[in-house]
């Protein structure tokens, strides 16, 4: 009787605390995740946090994903499931949602990783929607090979770029379930770093172009033409992301001739392996896996005319870069060659544009610029990601689309100004190294929000180019703790040597 009495009060206790945990009961199941306690200035607040939530079914090999088959089974959403760039089975999300009342705006987050790396693991969004009373969803993509196999003969246009399509699945999920979470699913915001903010182009740059899955975008030092720019140019082979694809290589068809494949029956014998085998092949021929154009999802490879010809998503954008992009990279990589050849690469057949940007990246031209190394570094962080975000800016602001600008300039206890991806610690409420830095962070989280809450408002400046100091200066122009206004011409001073290259069949004027 004991014994009974014991059992019967253990489970009157589990069923207690399963009680209390955040419990959501959605079409593909019922998911159980748990609370964490965020401090804020003079209060606490509740955020549950639901992790490892699958927005698809387990996914084909190379296929579109599809949205989850119905379940009424009760699975813990505790557990941080496995990344892309380890198993095929790696569609979940993580969801991290204020327990106040209402409905609140939503924040999408793509991670980064060159479209070939990284995971939803490292990016916990307890402090941004705690702080600023908004739901923050940060959802996994097939990667690599498995995300963006290429133009593969067997593979319809319309499944091609499956990282991109499982993107779109996941905007789908959340216009059907995120209001059980308290998200407005009018108010969706994607955004992403580096290659995350390529993702989000590309879905603006996805159909239907009037009846969109979301309401704005935050493009944080990424999109299509960045990725242009590392996956084809000069980018691999300073970045260490392979060696560099070639404009007549088909990276699967080299990858399938690694895995011992008929190159004619590549797409079939591909499919057959194993992922941990095809993993072995990928690092083998040590090539980028990058999108491809699509017949509709996505205009990768001509972004520029797709956008002149409205076959984009005009939602409000905002958009930025970091003060030195480039000091996060291999420096042996980038000292491989010298400044002339990085110069040729760009710029093969014009001696007049390589003469011009020698001139703009003369040494003692610039404070930033005292040697060639500086000028090296300096190279690549404009022509990958500063300028390639000006470029972007100006294109989207010219077409109509509602745009916003910033510049990520914190400052680093190390010395070191802000390169690439630093900022994220900064929305995300990780990088408080320092009071100035817990200061900053927090200001960058409300224009975020205010972003996200009323995209057509803007973050809390000028919309871009509408007035002489359009441009949000995180962290610069004197006070490292604040957001200040600058002039897009003296930031953006060395860009216009790289036009040219980003679109030379621009119209001229």
């Amino acid at each position: 009787m004991q014994f009974t009495l014991a059992a019967f009060l253990q489970l009157g206790c589990l069923a207690a605390a399963q009680t209390l945990r955040p419990s959501v009961s959605l079409s593909h199941g019922t998911y159980l995740g748990t609370t964490t306690q965020v401090a804020l200035s003079t209060s606490t607040a509740t955020v549950n946090k639901f992790i490892g939530i699958p927005f698809a079914d387990p996914p084909v090999r190379f296929r579109a994903s599809r949205l989850p088959s119905p379940s009424n089974k009760t699975f813990d959403a505790t557990v941080q499931q496995p990344s892309c760039q380890s198993e095929e089975d790696c569609l979940h999300l993580n969801i991290f949602a204020p327990k106040t009342p209402g409905l609140k705006a939503v924040l999408v987050w793509w991670h980064g990783g060159a479209l070939q790396m990284g995971s939803s693991a490292g990016t916990d969004g307890s402090n941004l929607a705690a702080n600023e009373d908004i739901v923050v969803v940060v959802a996994q993509y097939r990667l690599g090979v498995f995300g963006f196999p290429g133009n593969v003969s067997g593979l319809p246009a319309d499944e091609l770029n499956a990282g991109f399509r499982d993107q779109k699945t996941t905007l789908k999920w959340i216009q059907e379930n995120i209001a059980a979470f308290g998200g407005d699913k009018t108010k969706v915001t994607i955004s992403g770093d580096s290659a995350g903010a390529v993702s989000a182009d590309s879905q603006l740059m996805s159909e239907p172009f009037d009846k969109p899955l979301f309401h704005a975008a935050i493009l944080q030092s990424g999109g299509l033409h960045t990725f242009n720019r590392i996956a084809l140019q000069i980018g691999p082979a300073s970045t260490g992301l392979g060696t560099g694809n070639k404009k007549d290589e088909q990276p699967f068809l080299t990858l399938a001739k690694a895995l011992n494949c008929d190159v004619d029956k590549a797409l079939a014998c591909v499919q057959s392996k194993t992922a941990a085998e095809v993993r072995v092949g990928v690092s083998r021929v040590n090539l980028l896996f990058p999108p491809v154009d699509d017949g509709g999802l996505s205009s990768v490879g001509d972004s520029d005319s797709a956008r002149r010809a409205g076959r984009t998503v005009k939602v409000p954008v905002l958009i930025g870069s970091t003060f030195e992009e480039g000091n996060i990279f291999p420096q042996n990589n980038i000292a491989s060659k010298t400044f002339d050849e990085w110069t040729r690469i760009v710029y093969p057949e014009n001696a007049a544009a390589r003469s011009e940007v020698a001139r703009a990246y003369a040494v003692g031209s610039d404070w930033l610029i005292q040697s060639e190394s500086d000028a090296r570094n300096l190279l690549h962080s404009d022509y990958q990601f500063a300028c390639t975000t000006t470029y972007d800016a100006n294109m989207m602001a010219s077409i109509g689309i509602p745009t916003w600008r910033y510049l990520f300039n914190a400052s680093f206890p190390n010395g070191r100004r802000a390169g690439h991806g630093s900022d994220v610690g900064f929305l995300f409420g990780s990088s408080q190294s320092t009071d100035q830095n817990k200061i900053l962070s927090r200001r960058i989280q409300g224009a975020w929000a205010s972003f996200v809450k009323d995209p057509q408002a803007g973050p809390g400046w000028a919309k871009y180019g509408s007035a002489p100091k359009s441009l949000g200066n995180l962290g610069g122009e004197g006070d490292r703790k604040s957001i200040t206004l600058s002039d897009p011409q003296v930031v953006d001073s060395r860009c216009h040597v790289w036009t040219d290259a980003y679109d030379p069949n621009r119209p001229k004027s």
